[in-house]
């Protein structure tokens, strides 16, 4: 029971912030928005790469698929934040 008492005294004493909260929400979207472009790039891109091997052009495919994805990427993360409210509501 020592350990209960002593663990319940140091939760009591620890400074309870609100802004923690929105600290990490904001860092989990602008990680997921991070993370939603990095793999969409990376994706297109090497779509781009093979179709450009394939038709034997220049990286004019890898280019175009490039900015599809940063611009589905955009979209995405973008309708996120509208589903959650945070621009309606100003936050």
């Amino acid at each position: 029971m020592g350990v209960v008492k002593r663990f319940r005294k140091i939760e009591k004493k620890r400074p309870v912030d609100g802004n923690t909260g929105r600290f990490w929400a904001a860092f989990s979207d602008a990680y997921t928005f991070g993370i939603t472009l990095l793999v969409s790039m990376g994706l297109f891109g090497v779509v781009g790469y093979y179709l450009d091997e394939w038709v034997h052009t220049l990286p004019t495919f890898t280019v175009a698929f490039i900015l599809i994805g940063i611009y589905l990427s955009f979209r995405v993360f973008i309708k996120d934040i509208n589903r959650r409210g945070r621009v309606k509501n100003g936050q």
